[in-house]
């Protein structure tokens, strides 16, 4: 049997040291990996609190083979992490864990296939790369189905690799094995197929075709299921493909172009762009080794083996530059991930090939060297990542601490609103930490309560910084539960957030229609639909009063409007005022409406009582910045949307 590697381990070298150098690797690779792992990142992200949420639901005995929750999501990493959860309990740790050891794994894995195709100094560094690295450490310590993906590719490539000169069909029926199962990983699973092509003619010469159609027909009878039940759930089953497909997107030729360049600014220029994965603009591969990176490159282009590590390069990293997520922001390090292991062993090759056979004790020192500066610069950079204002936001680390308080209060009903880019019926980290308590609600646009609660205490969290920061720019659900009854009982802060607690009291709340109107502005803005609100605790000393006013646009308006809601007498006095910036559900005021646009904007009066009688109430549309009135429309324009007689609330509750 032909073995072809570009260069072997000198004779004599012990191989005590080789594997005690492994296991130090693989020690550092594990230290990095699980250290504060249920700390940092810090809280959970919404992509991991789905993951949990669904391997709870696993031993309540749903057991899919493909989740339909979040885009739709491969099952086998949520299986794994169900095993843990069973185990060990509903933990943001517990949560990682897998994802952290399947990172070991892959280092494990990276070092196996290095030396096979390599040998052992290349192995060794790339291996060391992978371990240490900033890209694989910070996603090893994320629940991310990508990271199964990225620990089973390396053995599946080394399995097809060892397909090659072999008459029996053993190894082919073991790599269509593992293909068949990684595609239950990761969505970027879907390209290894191309990449069995690829080599295929690249090999073409040494692989038995027969044993490759069973290499083949293995994987397609393991991956059959996987996709049947995307087949019967294609809304879910290719929901991810269809939202980031590239060439769905306006002119597709530029931001393909601007995605190619992007990705290949990873090797030592630029990276991941989002705080999400990343210090924005770090470079997954160092400066310091992309060189070595493409050194190795060149050398492999005549010989099969490291040649092999080029075409997996070339080949998977198309998934990150084929899919485009919201605003373009290339390159994508999680889409990417499976390619480390590659781009490491190559460039630990380009060190062994540079120093040559005759000085094999120096290459492996200088790799080591790189390997260690990598790897302290990645501490450096860690810390820094995961303690940073940004990192905490889009992590929404106070959920854990939300989740934390409505475990431990269950006679509180928690009322928690959400951005509007993040609509979500139950929120999964939530789900997750709490094991589905059923004292909250999740609320998104038009942030309206299902039902008025019940419970004799109400927490509603308001945002003051991070991602969800836009959720109820109206502040309407704070409206609703006082005309529903409560009162303010106290403030508990957190970091990004505070708590307004609420308890009940007797009270009258009455409401009225209001049947004048509607004011139209010559720019087609419209305000109507106005409901006016008395709320009156029990020994309060007047009544509280309030206004819905719903508006509609045409589309977005050359300057912001505001409008004023009076109370106006019979002698044209105004004996009440408030205003406020016209916002839709989404909190985007008029110059960034959407086309056409609508909204309902919430006024709330000062306490002070006008006196009894009955008054006009009038909405007046304005220029934010100058104040001037907008120009109505029509043959009688009005300001009136409607008259009411006050005291509204005239009973005692």
């Amino acid at each position: 049997m032909r073995i072809d590697r570009s260069s072997h381990m000198k004779q004599g070298r012990p191989a005590a040291i080789m594997t005690l150098l492994l296991l130090t690797l693989l020690l550092v690779a594990f230290c990095l990996r699980v250290y504060r792992l249920d700390v940092a990142p810090p809280g959970l992200h919404f992509d991991e609190g789905a993951n949990g949420t669904d391997a709870l639901r696993v031993w309540q005995g749903v057991t899919p083979l493909f989740f339909p929750e979040n885009n739709g999501r491969e099952p086998l990493y949520i299986y794994l992490v169900s095993l843990f959860v069973g185990a060990l309990g509903n933990h943001a740790l517990v949560l990682r864990l897998p994802a952290a050891f399947a990172g070991v794994v892959a280092v494990a894995s990276t070092f196996a296939l290095g030396r096979r195709l390599l040998d052992d100094r290349a192995a060794l560094i790339g291996a060391g790369f992978v371990a240490v690295t900033f890209w694989t450490v910070a996603l090893s310590r994320i629940s991310y189905r990508a990271n199964l993906f990225l620990a089973l590719f390396p053995l599946w490539l080394l399995l097809w690799w060892r397909c090659r000169d072999r008459s029996d069909l053993r190894p082919y029926v073991l790599a269509g094995l593992l293909l068949g199962v990684m595609q239950y990983t990761y969505i970027a699973a879907r390209f290894a197929p191309l990449l069995l092509i690829v080599l295929a003619v690249d090999w073409r010469r040494v692989l038995r075709w027969r044993g490759v159609v069973v290499l083949v027909l293995t994987a397609v009878l393991v991956a059959a299921p996987l996709a049947v039940a995307i087949y019967l759930n294609p809304a879910a089953g290719f929901q991810r493909s269809q939202q980031v497909w590239l060439f769905a997107r306006p002119e597709p030729l530029a931001l393909f172009w601007l995605q190619f360049t992007e990705h290949l600014k990873m090797f030592g220029v630029t990276g991941d762009p989002i705080w999400l994965h990343n210090i924005p603009g770090r470079p997954p591969v160092a400066w310091f080794v992309a060189p070595f990176f493409v050194l190795g490159a060149l050398f492999s282009l005549r010989r099969t083996a490291p040649r092999t590590l080029l075409w997996t390069v070339l080949v998977m990293i198309w998934p990150g530059i084929l899919a485009v997520s919201g605003m373009p922001l290339p390159p994508n390090h999680l889409r990417v991930l499976v390619i480390a292991p590659a781009v490491f062993l190559l460039a630990g090759y380009g060190i062994v090939r540079l120093f040559g056979e005759q000085r094999a004790g120096w290459a492996l020192l200088l790799g080591l060297l790189l390997v260690t500066a990598d790897g302290a610069l990645s501490y450096r950079d860690y810390s820094r990542w995961q303690t940073a204002r940004e990192s905490y936001e889009q992590y929404d680390a106070d959920m854990l601490n939300i989740a934390a308080a409505i475990e431990a209060n269950p006679e509180t009903f928690y009322i928690v609103p959400v951005s509007w880019g993040w609509p979500r019926r139950n929120y999964w980290s939530i789900d997750y930490i709490t094991d589905f308590n059923t004292n909250y609600v999740v609320v998104e646009r038009p942030f309206v309560l299902p039902e008025t609660p019940t419970a004799p205490r109400v927490g509603l969290v308001r945002w003051l910084a991070g991602m969800h920061l836009d959720a109820d720019p109206q502040h309407r659900l704070d409206a609703q539960l006082r005309l529903a009854g409560y009162v303010a009982d106290g403030v508990e802060d957190g970091r990004t957030y505070q708590i307004e607690y609420y308890r009940p009291v007797p009270a009258t709340a009455r409401r009225v229609e209001l049947t004048g109107g509607p004011v139209v502005t010559q720019d087609g803005v419209t305000l109507g639909e106005a409901t006016l609100y008395c709320f009156l605790p029990a020994d309060a000393p007047a009544e509280q009063l309030a206004v819905d006013l719903a508006w509609q646009a045409p589309g977005p308006q050359p300057v912001d409007v505001s409008a004023s809601v009076r109370l106006v007498d019979s002698n044209g006095d105004v004996v009440a005022q408030v205003d406020a910036w016209l916002q839709d559900d989404s909190g985007h005021t008029a110059r960034a409406w959407e086309t056409p646009d609508s909204g309902t904007q919430f006024f709330e009066f000062s306490s002070d009582p006008p006196p009894p009688g009955v008054y006009a109430v009038w909405a007046i549309p304005y220029e934010t910045e100058s104040t001037q009135a907008l120009p109505l429309a029509g043959d009688n324009p009005t300001y009136n949307l409607g008259q009411v007689t006050l005291p509204l609330c005239n009973e005692a509750p």
